[in-house]
């Protein structure tokens, strides 16, 4: 009898015992492991530049907020792609305020001379985005823009002459410009003034390029004249 209640206290302790070595092993186990792994993960700790390649930030609360843009970095575009676009140094201001501080900018530097300001000025006017709609003075500033050897503005005159918009149609003069902003390098004047050389008689084609040749002439240098002959050349005269 002694020797059973022996046992069972031994298996008592033993039993304990086992059951303390387990608790302190998972206890250590416990404590050994990454106390980061399954951790939920912080509001704001997103990499910067990836919210900034998605064009977000992050709020306080968490939330995604569009970024509002550093001054100075307002997307600007030349007027031929948006008519009516501010330059990034204008202030803030609503639509409106905006189109006609634009035109004021342009108009200034137009009444200087500048060719650029001129031409840009003329799309203004004569898109109608950003300026009313006036097709007599979007010829006017365009004409003053080509008449200074501004390519992109010798083009679109000869299209107004073409076209008739705020100039009579003058297939003659369309031809005239078209050729000249050809020679100039702008690639889309080439098949514009092909297609109003099909209007022109022979007697007229011959005007129109003697036309071209003097004006190129008279303001670069007779060399220089050549250069709408050279241009023309590569396509056949009319017989």
């Amino acid at each position: 009898m002694k020797n059973s209640n022996a046992f069972l206290a031994l298996g008592g302790v033993l039993f304990i015992g086992a059951l303390l070595i387990t608790t302190v092993w998972l206890i250590i186990e416990h404590n050994m492991a990454d106390p980061y792994a399954g951790s939920a993960p912080e509001i704001g700790t997103e990499d910067p530049a990836d919210s900034v390649a998605r064009g977000t930030s992050k709020s306080q609360n968490g939330q995604e907020a569009l970024s509002a843009p550093a001054p100075g970095t307002r997307g600007t575009h030349d007027v031929t792609q948006s008519p009516g676009s501010i330059p990034s140094s204008a202030p803030a201001r609503n639509p409106l305020e905006d189109h006609r501080f634009t035109v004021r900018l342009y108009q200034e530097a137009a009444n200087n001379g500048d060719a650029d300001s001129q031409y840009k000025l003329g799309l203004l006017y004569l898109t109608g985005n950003g300026a009313l709609q006036d097709f007599a003075e979007a010829a006017k500033w365009l004409q003053l823009a080509a008449e200074q050897g501004y390519g992109p503005a010798q083009y679109e005159l000869g299209l107004i002459y073409r076209n008739g918009y705020g100039l009579p149609t003058d297939h003659v003069q369309s031809y005239v410009w078209l050729n000249l902003a050809a020679a100039a390098g702008v690639q889309q004047a080439m098949g514009a003034r092909d297609e109003v050389m099909r209007a022109l008689s022979s007697k007229q084609l011959a005007q129109a390029q003697k036309i071209s040749r003097e004006w190129l002439a008279a303001r670069t240098g007779p060399e220089s004249g050549k250069e709408a002959d050279r241009v023309e050349s590569a396509h056949p005269r009319r017989k």
